[in-house]
């Protein structure tokens, strides 16, 4: 069995062509009413949050773009946060939000979580760095072990993208071959080898400073046509096939049903690694991930995120074999020409090791990850609810605790909202377009006092209860009809 959104409709069954039903169509606000509407946003934003304002003055002075990370670059005002607790953030000028963010997905259990704070301050007191290997490292690739069922042997990283080089590197290893399969839309990090088809256009580079040589090595397909793939495969010379096992942006553009059982079989059949990137969905759509909740088990698996309880850390896991590369000899000669070489100052650090551990265990019998899936189930159940009260061609969807809202299509978006489609029958190029209202969307949130991620796909905690399922719900209602009297809806 392999995820898909929801069961399709008989309506639907087999073709997207039911997108030309009759519906009414909303008019498209203009961009005069979207730049004045932004510019009103903005205003009240950098009202109401002057230490913030001043701060992102300094940012943009000392910080490239005045961010450290891409995504927290939101083409205006940014908020600074100053403390979080639970399913709540505060920002320096003493507002309140509810975090959809949760440390870009890693912190499944919330912000805060007694045991994980515990454990850090107990490993920070007694050995930050000790430039060795410590009992925190072992239990913590122990415990991975325990949860996800392909792992075997464990390699820390420290971050998800230097898992998913890793992977890499290993399955050029173990293949002889040098040719890595990705799909659009699919996010393995911001490495050379993963840039490739990241956002539409899909042709159009992600990033400037990648050889075009780099970028050869890597084929980009459309998701779900194993004709593709068995075709792309059959060449003999693909080192491995890398997806997010929930489809693209953390489920934003799903997988059909028996995909990942057709991918499973034709990478064996060829001699390929299939590799599953599970960043994301490790330790939060099961304990042990897709691998486990759907029982198609990869040759290597990346993890991040949930796994180092909100600290640094990534790991490679997966059956013995396929970490035979990295294994010494003791002969010092054939080691050098012959091994998987892997570094990293930070690798399984006591403090990041600590958080782990305390995170995994608590993790373990999967209750943090069915609280999180049962919130995200109400929350977009609600949230659809009040788009068709208001009138507005607007879906919320995803798969387990993320969820996604796609606006960019009306006709598309209000199928999918009512049940009509399943979002696995829209097109990987339409499910991640950018809607004219996403920016705005979030703004009139933050005004409200919820804080949802600029993305394809924003991450639930097990810590949001019924008080933030209603107040977001309340936020959503007032701030849709804040673009309302803004002339945009």
């Amino acid at each position: 069995m392999t995820p898909a959104p929801a069961p399709r409709s008989k309506k639907s069954e087999g073709s997207i062509a039911v997108l030309k039903a009759p519906r009414p169509r909303h008019a498209a606000p203009s961009a005069d009413a979207l730049a004045r509407a932004r510019g009103a946003l903005e205003a009240r934003i950098a009202e109401r949050c002057p230490k913030s304002l001043a701060l992102g003055e300094r940012a943009r002075k000392a910080l490239p773009g005045g961010v450290s990370h891409d995504n927290r670059f939101v083409g205006g005002p940014s908020l600074y946060m100053q403390k979080a607790r639970g399913a709540r953030k505060y920002d320096v000028d003493g507002r309140s939000y509810i975090d959809y963010w949760v440390g870009h997905g890693a912190l499944l259990l919330g912000h805060a979580r007694r045991e994980i704070v515990e454990a850090v301050h107990l490993a920070a007191q007694e050995v930050m760095h000790p430039g060795a290997c410590h009992e925190r490292e072992v239990l913590w690739a122990e415990r991975v072990r325990a949860l996800i069922p392909s792992a075997e042997c464990v390699r820390f990283t420290a971050s998800g993208s230097e898992s998913t080089a890793l992977a890499v590197r290993l399955a050029r290893a173990l293949t002889g071959r040098d040719l890595l399969v990705k799909f659009e839309g699919h996010f393995h990090g911001w490495l050379d080898h993963a840039v490739n088809a990241i956002d539409v256009p899909f042709e159009t580079p992600w990033t400037r400073g990648v050889p075009e040589a780099v970028r050869a090595l890597t084929r980009v397909l459309p998701a779900n046509n194993l004709a593709f793939v068995e075709q792309a495969l059959s060449s003999g010379d693909v080192a491995g096939v890398i997806l997010e096992p929930t489809g693209a942006a953390g489920g934003a553009v799903p997988l059909a049903a028996g995909f990942l059982d057709g991918l499973r079989e034709l990478c064996t059949r060829f001699g390929t690694k299939l590799i599953f990137d599970e960043v994301i969905t490790g330790f939060r759509v099961a304990p042990g991930g897709v691998q486990d909740r759907f029982h198609v088990f990869p040759d290597i698996t990346c993890l991040a995120k949930v796994l180092a309880g909100g600290m640094p850390g990534g790991a490679v896991c997966g059956p013995k074999e396929s970490f035979a590369p990295m294994q010494f000899s003791g002969d010092g000669a054939k080691d050098r020409v012959r091994r998987v070489a892997q570094y990293g100052t930070f690798n399984a650090s006591p403090v990041s090791a600590a958080a782990g551990n305390a995170m995994l265990r608590l993790v373990d019998g999967g209750a943090p990850c069915r609280a999180a899936e049962a919130f995200t189930t109400q929350l977009k159940r609600r949230l659809n609810a009040l788009f068709k009260a208001e009138g507005l061609p607007f879906a919320a969807y995803g798969f387990s605790s993320v969820f996604h809202l796609f606006t960019a299509e009306p006709a598309a978006a209000e199928l999918l909202r009512d049940g009509e489609i399943d979002a696995v029958q829209i097109s990987a190029d339409r499910l991640k377009k950018k809607g004219a209202l996403d920016a705005l969307l979030r703004r009139a949130l933050l005004l409200e006092g919820v804080d949802l991620p600029p993305g394809r796909q924003a991450w639930i905690s097990a810590a949001h209860g019924d008080e933030e399922l209603e107040e977001t719900v309340d936020a959503f209602t007032r701030a849709l009809h804040a673009l309302r009297e803004l002339g945009c809806l």
